[in-house]
């Protein structure tokens, strides 16, 4: 494949693109012509374009008809974006109901999002967007950025640290703030007195981590007073914590909403924590570029209502 520099931007027209796609959908150029409504020699001379374009074959002709290079698959969704811009730029936003639409919707949250506030969010979105469909991806902070970035997320929600960021890329509005507690199984009788650094350090931990152990303000409290948290059981999960926090003596700082929204299904109890500047805010992020579409524009005041009910 020549070097982008070599190619003259000239010689690249939306035809010779949406051939291409054609061809990499139906794999023969028959089906490529009566699709587009062109003529068996106008495929054939807008592959070889785009042949001399990319110093490649790109399709090989085989008895069962055009089987893409490897360079074809690498270009696929590229192309796919390039004449998604286009079609968009030329139409504009179609104008938009929620109770038509069918679309897709990729969310990003980590576990506390999809156990909170998104399944909240589907049921509302039943209601009153039957056709949206709804995919979550369990991506946070900067993997969730990167994907939005690479257009493979409408939104994600969840605790975001922006001093590392370029966040003039991205629109982050505060949905709400959240606190974290202690959780765990009734009757445990670190919750029979009030909670102090002293008993916390003395109980035994449980750590909700998909990347191991980590420090949270737990410790960091902690260690100022010269104790550290014996953390015996790490997992990757919220429900699998909360599920062995019901049955065991385990103690596990999880945020107040979680606590308040699973207490009655999993048993459990909690308490605040006795420290301070442990409230922290979940924000909803888009990409900038995303600033006027519609759909964002209705799944942001859902969120609002959904904060606010």
């Amino acid at each position: 494949m020549r070097d982008i520099n070599e190619i003259d931007i000239r010689l690249v027209d939306t035809t010779i693109l949406v051939v291409f796609l054609s061809a990499m959908r139906n794999r023969k150029a028959t089906a490529v012509a009566k699709e587009m409504g062109l003529t068996q020699p106008a495929v054939s001379h807008a592959l070889n374009r785009l042949r001399v374009i990319f110093d490649d074959r790109l399709f090989l002709r085989r008895a069962h008809g055009l089987e893409p290079t490897a360079l074809a698959h690498e270009l696929e969704p590229k192309v796919r974006k390039i004449v998604s811009l286009i079609s968009e730029t030329l139409q504009g936003f179609e104008e938009f109901d929620p109770n038509t639409i069918a679309t897709d919707l990729r969310i990003g949250a980590f576990d506390y999002e999809l156990a909170g506030i998104v399944p909240q969010l589907i049921t509302k979105l039943q209601n009153m967007g039957p056709n949206i469909n709804v995919h979550a991806f369990p991506l946070h902070n900067e993997q969730a950025l990167e994907a939005m970035a690479q257009g493979q997320l409408d939104l994600s929600i969840g605790y975001f640290d922006f001093s590392t960021q370029a966040s003039k890329s991205f629109m982050a509005e505060t949905l709400y703030q959240e606190d974290y507690v202690l959780a765990g199984r009734r009757g445990h009788p670190i919750f029979s007195k009030p909670l102090t650094l002293k008993s916390i350090s003395a109980a035994n931990h449980l750590l909700i981590s998909p990347y191991g152990p980590i420090r949270n303000l737990v410790d960091h409290a902690l260690l100022l007073k010269g104790m550290k948290r014996n953390i015996q059981t790490v997992v990757p999960s919220l429900f699998s914590a909360l599920a062995i926090l019901e049955t065991s003596d385990l103690v596990a700082t999880i945020p107040a909403r979680v606590a308040r929204a699973n207490g009655l299904k999993f048993k459990i109890t909690h308490r605040p924590l006795p420290i301070q500047g442990g409230t922290f805010q979940i924000h909803a992020v888009r990409h900038i570029r995303d600033m006027a579409n519609p759909l964002h524009l209705w799944l942001m005041e859902r969120l609002r209502e959904l904060v606010i009910e």
